[in-house]
């Protein structure tokens, strides 16, 4: 084991993989989401009633190999990317049938392991493996290329596959985990991607591999979608149950408003700039219904906010300590991956928040006219800070929004967007 070179190897298959208005924080943070970045959590077992998700993760001891041993990928060059046609010929599957697919690939992947990285040579080496499905044969198959092909979107990779199959591969979007690309054979037909195996290695320590399913072409379907959907709306579900348990009521209302904020909190303000806003939406259910309770997992903002309600650590203490009878995760990277925990920690945010602000004369005047509703302050509150909102109103009257700060401007176009767009069924109890 203390061999100069150590390769690491991934020898588990994990389960389906996955704000900010805080009262410490003056100015609203700049919505630029990274990956890789949490630092490793134990998992803390989380049983959701009605909450449908895939086993939990295991996780199998990683080996040291000897200095010889050969690179996981196949010869692979790097050619200037072609734009992706707009008509994409993808192959559809139904969602039982992909996560059927999916999780037949993890199993592929647990039972042929292959080194993914490599950091403790003079240039650290990473690999990315990704299991698409073929369209010709049905079957799932594999292709290994490094990290910095699968993260770069000026080329593409053209490489061989396990099977023997020439292949190309496009990155769309390079975000770490959560980064979509195409598969094409020589014949330029596109193939289904479908899960990728990703090394997290940050400042040349290697920390965990992870299975991630991203917004592939030929994923995000209606019934894809819908699923999602359920998935989130359950989620706040399940946490306002166990909140109910110790005595604290969430209101219908506020309930809809987070059910809204755990998905604008993950809107990209570059695409909602440049591209269609349902397609986004569209996306962000996509994540949710494909990775469950692993959706978001690395995600953290420049703020340092992370996971499905991308809280931040400071926020997270004073929740806890106004809530010391409720036992929340203690461990904060913990408590971010968790979802019902995570949506536990938001909707006693949002709860105490609206508190504070309807009894706020000036709040109370602004809602009895209507020149701001709950939903625009809750949100507003959120991503910004909650107690300037009085301020705000008091200066600006029905032009309050002016004064913002202009990240939060943009998060009410998303929160009013996906009104729009994306019909909820309001909650009445």
């Amino acid at each position: 084991m203390n061999r100069a070179v150590f390769w690491t190897i991934i020898f588990f298959a994990v389960g389906s993989v996955s704000a900010q208005s805080r009262p410490e924080q003056t100015p609203s943070r700049v919505r630029v989401v990274v990956t890789e970045e949490l630092p490793a959590a134990t998992s803390t077992p989380n049983p959701t009633k009605g909450l449908v998700a895939s086993p939990p993760n295991s996780t199998l001891p990683s080996f040291a190999v000897a200095e010889d041993e050969t690179s996981p990928a196949s010869s692979e060059a790097r050619v200037p990317a072609s734009p992706i046609p707009a008509n994409l010929d993808i192959q559809s599957l139904s969602f039982r049938e992909l996560k059927s697919k999916i999780a037949e690939a993890k199993r592929n992947l647990a039972s042929r392991p292959v080194y993914t990285a490599s950091t403790t040579s003079a240039v650290p080496i990473e690999y990315v493996r990704i299991a698409f499905n073929d369209r010709e044969t049905d079957k799932i198959d594999f292709v290994t290329i490094s990290k910095a092909s699968f993260l770069s979107i000026a080329d593409e990779t053209v490489t061989t596959s396990e099977s023997g199959r020439p292949v190309r591969v496009r990155t769309i979007r390079a975000n770490g985990v959560n980064t979509p690309l195409v598969i094409f054979d020589e014949r330029s037909r596109a193939h289904l991607p479908l899960l990728v195996q990703y090394p997290i290695v940050r400042d040349g320590k290697y920390i965990e591999t992870t299975f991630y399913m991203s917004t592939h072409p030929g994923l995000v379907t209606p019934e894809t979608v819908s699923a999602g959907r359920l998935y989130v709306r359950n989620v706040i579900e399940i946490a306002r149950e166990r909140l109910a348990e110790y005595g604290i009521e969430i209101s219908p209302r506020i309930a809809d408003i987070a059910e809204r904020l755990a998905t604008v909190e993950h809107v990209d303000h570059y695409r909602f700039r440049t591209e269609p806003h349902s397609e986004i939406f569209d996306d962000i259910f996509t994540l949710y219904a494909l990775n469950e309770d692993q959706t978001y997992r690395y995600s953290v903002s420049s703020a340092g906010a992370g996971g499905m309600v991308q809280m931040i650590p400071s926020t997270y203490r004073m929740v806890r300590a106004w809530h010391p009878n409720i036992p929340l995760i203690p461990v904060f990277v913990e408590a971010m991956r968790n979802h019902v925990n995570a949506a536990q920690a938001m909707l006693l945010y949002l709860n105490r928040t609206w508190n504070d602000l309807s009894s706020n004369p000036a709040i109370a005047e602004a809602l009895a006219t209507g020149i701001a509703t709950p939903e625009q302050l809750m949100a507003a509150g959120y991503n910004s800070n909650p107690a300037r909102l009085a301020e705000y109103i008091k200066r600006g009257g029905a032009q309050w929004t002016d004064l913002i700060p202009r990240e939060t401007k943009i998060y009410l176009q998303i929160y009013d967007s996906l009104e729009r767009n994306v019909p909820m069924i309001k909650r009445t109890r």
